[in-house]
């Protein structure tokens, strides 16, 4: 292929009588420029999170360190074993039950959110602060909503159906609409100018110290002005394109409603073409309550999550937490079988996060919470029992600094994670 040759995003496969759209191929970016480099290179993050903890006993191993021994919920993970970390004894020491389930991305509950500098904000949102404008979404939030909030406290709304998720990715805007976005985005460029020119008359009155912050003022106004000119970009830019018959029924919305049909699944092959595609390089699913037509499985998953340890709910939640983590599993290894154009894995630029803001469910426990993480370049393998000598929000801070973000804290943590390299 010559340097000169460009990726053009509507490039199909033809034979047999089907066009099959390619991939967001990075090798068909133009050589010349930096952009395959850029992307093979790009940090990612995706979470995962469950809504009524695990059964603790069958999740966190017995023995730390590399020899640790897989429990059964955890089957499912052998073949990755070195390319992930499971936690225990670690968390946010909050206290609340399912009240206290938004706080696990953040450390933070909403209503105690004034005593922090940065609010509740959740690492993915703090994420997509220094990344988001390098592509088409700072952030994609699926299924439901709840965990993740900006630094004002404003909890994300998540795509609740897969066909608006493959419609928002994949399906060109109509003119009319792009007509909106331009309006509303030319709307917030005029208020912009206003607040500077109203700012600008004290700056001969102001002492040096209000000059220091009216001048970090005025450097918070030219990044919002050029995130709003990156944003401009975008609006009239092509869409990538999946025409991959498999995702005719998500795109049409047959999906939606088919519980039977394994929507955990469904979602997380949606995760993983945002971030092949670079629709964007924050990613979280947060799974909904139901039984997904599970064989075996007659009663709902919050319902089973209280099983006061008795067999019949025990076994049906086996059967829950094993499909959930079967699913898991296949999205990192189809993360770390995904080649880039620099012959590097997806898996070994993009962190995994699965986790819960509850522990065990049937205590309504916020301690020690069921977490792995998987991927982004770590040194994996291991089992940590943290000993809840370290906070949670350490392990973010480490996160955050792997995905090369510059900062001293987020939120609660007191360093970054000791045990991780």
């Amino acid at each position: 292929m010559s340097s000169s040759s460009t990726l053009n995003r509507r490039t199909v496969l033809r034979g047999a009588g089907a066009s099959i759209a390619l991939p967001f191929l990075e090798s068909l970016l133009p050589r010349s420029s930096r952009a395959v480099e850029q992307v093979s290179q790009a940090q990612r993050m995706a979470f995962i999170t469950v809504p009524f903890g695990m059964v603790v006993d069958q999740f966190h191993p017995t023995e730390s360190g590399a020899g640790y021994s897989l429990p059964t919920t955890l089957k499912p993970l052998a073949g990755l074993k070195n390319d992930l970390t499971v936690f225990s004894n670690l968390d946010h020491d909050v206290r609340g039950g399912h009240a206290a389930n938004h706080t696990l991305l953040s450390g933070v509950k909403s209503t105690e959110r004034a005593g922090y500098p940065d609010g509740n904000i959740s690492i993915d949102q703090r994420m997509a602060e220094l990344v988001g404008h390098e592509t088409r979404y700072p952030s994609l939030i699926f299924w439901k909503d709840g965990m993740s909030f900006t630094r004002s406290g404003v909890r994300v709304p998540a795509v609740e159906k897969p066909s608006d998720a493959f419609r928002l990715m994949f399906v060109d805007d109509s003119e009319e609409l792009r007509k909106f976005e331009r309006s509303s985005l030319n709307s917030s460029g005029s208020i912009l100018d206003a607040v500077r020119e109203d700012a600008k008359q004290y700056q001969n009155v102001l002492g040096a110290e209000d000059r220091q912050k009216l001048e970090e003022y005025f450097t918070s106004i030219r990044e919002t002005e050029r995130k709003l000119e990156l944003a401009e970009d975008w609006i009239d830019r092509p869409k990538p394109k999946i025409d991959d018959p498999a995702f005719k029924k998500v795109a049409d919305g047959t999906r939606d409603e088919n519980l039977g049909g394994n929507l955990v699944e469904v979602w997380l092959d949606l995760m993983f073409l945002a971030l092949q595609t670079n629709s964007t390089r924050v990613v979280s699913m947060s799974v909904e309550n139901c039984n997904w037509g599970l064989d075996g499985v007659t009663e709902s998953y919050h319902t089973l999550s209280h099983h006061g340890q008795r067999e019949d709910k025990l076994s049906q939640l086996a059967i829950v937490e094993n499909f959930l983590m079967t699913n898991v599993a296949a999205f990192i290894e189809r993360l770390k079988t995904t080649r880039q154009a620099d012959g590097t894995s997806m898996l070994d630029s993009t962190q995994v996060l699965f986790g819960s803001g509850l522990g065990s469910g049937s205590r309504h426990s916020n301690e020690n919470l069921p977490l792995i993480l998987a991927g982004g370049g770590f040194q994996h393998g291991q089992h940590i029992d943290a000993e809840r000598k370290q906070p949670l929000c350490n392990l973010y801070l480490s996160m955050l600094r792997q995905m090369g973000a510059e900062q001293d804290y987020f939120n609660r943590s007191l360093s970054t994670f000791n045990g991780l390299a």
